[in-house]
Formats: structure tokens, C-alpha cells, sequence
């Protein structure tokens, strides 16, 4: 065969070895991205699940660094400007309320009596016969307010702290007390997130007190839940309720003691 026959035949050979291997495709390129109004690492756990196996993404404080082909640049770029809003500013109120009641009857006698063989004494002695009838009632509520960015978490608290003594006996016989100061608060920390008329409430909250009877005791009450709820609307987020009874009583006197403390946690987040 003649060599000006195999020109057509080598560039038809040629052409078919193009078409096979298909387009080239671009060289990954790194780009960095500088976000408004959030931090770098608040937006890739939105952004991760979005990549390719072999796209990359990084943080460094409100910069994005990612890596990935011009095209899928593109694609990338839009996706983090709508990730890339300004949060909603918000109030959030969180209300706790408790109450605490108590009640304490019975009777005491304490008497003398001449038997004739030997006095048989009730109590003191003293003759007299007491009716016991006491009622103890508190109520403790506080709303606590604080500004928040949307998806930011915030901690606002209040307390005291207040010095408790332990006494112990060392390897020795002796005596040893020790005081050390309790911090007795009462506050919450929370992160709110929005989706329309709903916010979504990661919150942690606590309500310390010192006991009403004993101020060596602190009554601790604390809530950590995740909770969704209108936006303007009071959530019951958690609540607590004891109750104790005893009955004591011997020759010439018995006692019947009742003690409850109920308590509740509410939150409500509004748009400023």
C-alpha cells in the first residue's frame, strides 16, 4: 500500500484514540474563603456531607480553606454563601419556680401520777398537755433574660459561695474541722438554633439552694435536655417533685411530719 494511503487511515486511528481517552479534566485548585458573619468551623459539619471523596476543607478562624476542581469551585462557592448568613439575634428567658410547704401535728402530754407504790412520770412531769400543730409555706421564682446570636452558645448564672465545715477524726483521736467554700448558683447555658417559627434548644440549667432547714445542705436541681418549641412560647423544659412523710410517737406523745418541694424549669426564646 502506498504511503499517501495510510495518512486517512492514521488520522482516523488518531481520532478514535482521542475520543476514547475522553475531555482532560482540570487540575484541583485551592481556594480560601472568607466568611461574614460565622466561624469557619461552625459551617463544615453543613459542608462535609456536600464534598466529594476527593475534595478537601479546612479551618482557620473565619476561613475556609478548600481544595477541589474550578468546576466544583463554583458549586462549593454558593453553597457556603448560603450557609454564610447573619444569625438571628434573640432574647432567651429561662423561669424557675418552686415551692415548698410543710406540716407538723400531734400531741404531747407530760404528767405525774401518784400510784401509791411510786410516781409514774410522762415527759417532763410538769402537767400539762401540749396540742402540736405547725404549717411552713416558700416560694422561690426568678426569670433570668440574656441576648444571644443565633447558633452561639451563651452562659449567664448568678449565686453565692458559701463556706461549709466538715468535721473528722484523724488517725490520732483529734478532732479536725475543715471549711471549704461551695459555690451555690442558679443559671443556665444554652445554644439556640431556628428553623422558621421553631427553635431547637440545647440547654443546660441549674437551680443551687441552701436548704431551708439546715444551711450546711445545698439542694442541687439541674436540667440538661434538648427541646423544640415555637419562638415566643413558654417550654416546660423540666421539673422536680419530692415528697417525705414520718411518723413518730411513744408513751404520752406522737408526731406526724409532712414536707414536699416542687420545682419547675421554663425557657422561652423571641426574636429581636
Amino acid at each position: 500500500m502506498k504511503r499517501s494511503t495510510w495518512r486517512p487511515v492514521l488520522a482516523c486511528l488518531l481520532l478514535l484514540a482521542l475520543t476514547a481517552a475522553g475531555p482532560s479534566q482540570a487540575a484541583p485548585q485551592t481556594e480560601v474563603l472568607t466568611l461574614g458573619y460565622n466561624m469557619a468551623e461552625s459551617v463544615i459539619p453543613a459542608l462535609q456531607p456536600m464534598l466529594r471523596d476527593d475534595e478537601r476543607v479546612s479551618a482557620y478562624g473565619n476561613q475556609l480553606i478548600v481544595r477541589a476542581e474550578p468546576e466544583r469551585m463554583q458549586e462549593i462557592r454558593a453553597l457556603v454563601a448560603e450557609l454564610d448568613r447573619k444569625p438571628a439575634q434573640l432574647r432567651i428567658s429561662v423561669a424557675n419556680s418552686g415551692t415548698t410547704s410543710g406540716s407538723e401535728r400531734g400531741f404531747e402530754v407530760n404528767s405525774r401520777f401518784d400510784t401509791g407504790v411510786g410516781d409514774i412520770v410522762v415527759g417532763d412531769g410538769s402537767n400539762q398537755t401540749r396540742i402540736i400543730r405547725r404549717e411552713t409555706r416558700g416560694q422561690s421564682d426568678g426569670v433570668r433574660r440574656i441576648t444571644a446570636s443565633e447558633g452561639y452558645p451563651v452562659l449567664i448564672q448568678s449565686g453565692q459561695s458559701v463556706p461549709l465545715t466538715t468535721t473528722t477524726t484523724d488517725a490520732y483521736g483529734r478532732v479536725v474541722q475543715q471549711t471549704q467554700y461551695r459555690n451555690v448558683t442558679q443559671g443556665f447555658y444554652a445554644t439556640v438554633r431556628l428553623n422558621g417559627n421553631l427553635a431547637t434548644i440545647t440547654l443546660s440549667a441549674n437551680n443551687d439552694r441552701l436548704n431551708r432547714n439546715n444551711n450546711e445542705v445545698i439542694d442541687v436541681q439541674q436540667t440538661d435536655t434538648v427541646v423544640t418549641g415555637r419562638v415566643g412560647e413558654w417550654i416546660t423544659v423540666g421539673g422536680l417533685g419530692d415528697t417525705a412523710r414520718s411518723n413518730d410517737g411513744d408513751i404520752g406523745r406522737r408526731l406526724s411530719t409532712r414536707s414536699s418541694d416542687q420545682g419547675s424549669i421554663r425557657l422561652m426564646v423571641e426574636r429581636l
